[in-house]
């Protein structure tokens, strides 16, 4: 059943609170795959949208097991490439090469080139630090491991953020 808006001004906070949190999610979704956003973190803002605009009321263990999630993916993303790199003897050259890779194979050659950047990107890192190259095809593949195994772990919680936003949204104007 379709629910009339108690009042003009609580239609335009709750249209407000969703289109304000489909676009923190839209973004929150791109910086799952882009490494200069933070993909979970702004998608948990679209739950944060519709609990303080009143539009829909996420418990408190919701909000602090998807918000910790949110918050340990986004330092992890930032600890494991490295860990990641250094354990198969990749430097830093390796790690920036990647980062760089991965932006200029967005640019150039979207959306291959997202895949293919970070492996370039790494391996050249490596190369022009003087490291062999099987050392920096090593390093490649780490990074091109690393990156896939966060972003595929940043959409998966990114995507369990959007369902309980769309869950929320969607509640609002209708009841069962």
């Amino acid at each position: 059943m379709i629910l009339p808006p108690e009042s003009p001004m609580d239609l335009a906070l709750a249209i407000t609170g969703i289109v304000v949190g489909l676009i923190l999610l839209g973004v929150g979704l791109v910086g799952c795959i882009l490494p200069v956003l933070p993909g979970p973190p702004i998608a948990f803002l679209s739950l944060l949208c519709l609990q303080f605009t009143g539009v829909h009321e996420y418990s408190l263990l919701v909000l602090i097991v998807l918000g910790g999630l949110a918050l340990l993916l986004a330092v992890l993303d930032n600890i494991v490439p490295v860990w990641g790199v250094q354990r198969i003897g990749g430097s830093k050259a390796g790690i920036v090469g990647g980062a760089v890779g991965m932006i200029v194979g967005l640019l150039v050659f979207p959306p291959f080139g997202i895949i293919l950047g970070p492996l370039v990107g790494a391996v050249l890192g490596e190369l022009v630090v003087g490291n062999t190259a099987g050392k920096a095809l090593a390093s490649g593949a780490g990074t091109f491991l690393g990156f896939l195994c966060g972003a595929i772990a940043k959409t998966a919680l990114a995507s369990v953020i959007g369902g309980f936003f769309l869950w929320g949204a969607v509640h609002v104007f209708w009841t069962g």
